[in-house]
């Protein structure tokens, strides 16, 4: 079991390794143009069919008033969704194992979100903010019927 978790993690590090290569090699190549890359975490296919686009998050504690997800990642999947017509979602896990909870909420291709500048130092960025009152937060057991509702029934 020791070896496995062992692989896994040289695994998990060797992709990180060439995506930072990758993501150097795109600066240079794009160097002069306005240039951002990001990435989608899950793209749900139930029997054939695409149902939606997921981008999965954790923190340690839930939000207190709204939301802040990364804007230039948030805008870049809002337009993907809104071209391609599957609904983005994101969910955001909160707490450790004996405690979580699911923070979930669909992006709305057509609608503006407020964007801000905040953070310190390496976490200073610009943020969509998305507002409490438009997310749900679950338990584990509402959170797993959820996603049968969505992703196989199709429900939003």
């Amino acid at each position: 079991m020791t070896k496995r978790a062992v692989k896994h993690i040289i695994n998990i590090l060797e992709e990180e390794k060439r995506n930072l290569w990758f993501s150097s090699l795109c600066r240079k190549v794009f160097k002069g143009y306005r240039f951002g890359i990001t990435d989608l975490d899950k793209i749900v296919v139930v029997e054939g069919e695409l149902k939606a686009l997921i981008e999965y998050k954790w923190r340690r504690e839930d939000f207190e008033v709204a939301v802040p997800v990364n804007a230039f990642q948030f805008i870049t999947l809002k337009e993907l969704s809104r071209l391609s017509d599957i609904p983005l979602y994101y969910i955001i896990e909160i707490g450790e194992y004996s405690g979580k909870w699911f923070r979930v909420f669909e992006v709305d291709p057509n609608q503006k979100y407020r964007v801000k500048r905040c953070g310190n130092g390496d976490v200073k960025d610009a943020y969509s903010i998305v507002n409490l009152n438009n997310t749900n937060l679950m338990n584990k057991l509402e959170f797993k019927s959820w996603l049968r509702e969505v992703l196989v029934n199709g429900k939003h």
